[in-house]
């Protein structure tokens, strides 16, 4: 053969390898990439998978001894809520009298009642045990009861700040009669900042600014109302479902934070 026909057979030779290079090279390619791609995929989904399970484990063994504590704190909750809302009870008893007072009458009748107590004798004798402050206090034990505090601890903070705005709204109330009797003329808690301060803490504004408008009854309608409060949280709490709920949330945000750092740290 001469030197221009192996010349000629190896250029062709050249051009078909050539042709089957740039058919055949990129469709392996793509297979080979794809192929690669997806075992990563799978290790990596793997990985995930077994993360978010560990969390779940986590998170169902926390479930388990979250029950297990409720349980055994149950009995505690029970006896605070209760002799908290026994409380409740016994300081609407003890100054049924004021709020009786403010639900009759009006505030310039009762404002002339404390100007002329020996001619309004009648209305005088609502508010009579509320005349003193220092006495008035000493005398409604469920104001001072001593051992409050220790209710703290099971009753959790809402229903402790409803408790706690009830009793002082009463003790601000009287302590507001009181100065009528000092000033003779009535220190009206319609037109107190300390009580609306206190409203605040637990109703709406629109709630506070409808009751401090009102003529009469405007108190008996707002300690009804925060006693409401109590009840709805008091009946949360006992259930378990308030620290259920609570520590779902919580346990929730740490899983959802820890699943976004698992697919951070996996991109």
């Amino acid at each position: 053969m001469s030197d221009l026909a192996l010349f000629a057979s190896f250029a062709v030779a050249q051009g078909i390898l050539g042709f089957l290079i740039v058919k055949l090279l990129p469709s392996a390619l793509i297979k080979f990439v794809d192929t690669e791609i997806e075992r990563r995929s799978d290790i990596k989904l793997e990985k995930v998978k077994g993360q978010i399970e560990g969390s779940y484990a986590t998170l169902k063994t926390s479930m388990e001894m979250l029950t297990a504590s409720n349980t055994g704190l149950h009995p505690h909750i029970i006896e605070s809520v209760s002799a908290m809302w026994n409380l409740i009870v016994q300081m609407k008893h003890d100054f049924s009298g004021m709020v009786t007072f403010d639900s009759l009458f009006l505030a310039n009748e009762a404002a002339e009642a404390f100007q002329d107590e020996a001619n309004h004798q009648n209305l005088i004798a609502f508010v009579e045990k509320h005349r003193d402050e220092f006495d008035n206090l000493t005398a409604n034990g469920a104001v001072l009861e001593p051992n409050l505090d220790r209710h703290r601890l099971f009753c959790g903070d809402k229903l402790w700040l409803i408790f706690f705005v009830i009793r002082a709204v009463y003790m601000r109330s009287s302590l507001l009669i009181a100065r009528s009797f000092q000033q003779h003329d009535l220190d009206d808690w319609r037109k107190d900042d300390g009580i609306r301060q206190l409203l605040s803490a637990v109703l709406p504004t629109a709630f506070i600014d409808d009751v401090q408008t009102r003529q009469i009854g405007g108190l008996s309608v707002a300690i009804s109302q925060l006693e409401a409060e109590f009840l709805h949280e008091a009946t949360r709490v006992m259930s378990g479902s308030k620290a259920m709920a609570d520590s779902l949330t919580n346990m929730q945000s740490t899983m959802l934070l820890q699943t976004a750092q698992i697919a951070q740290q996996n991109n």
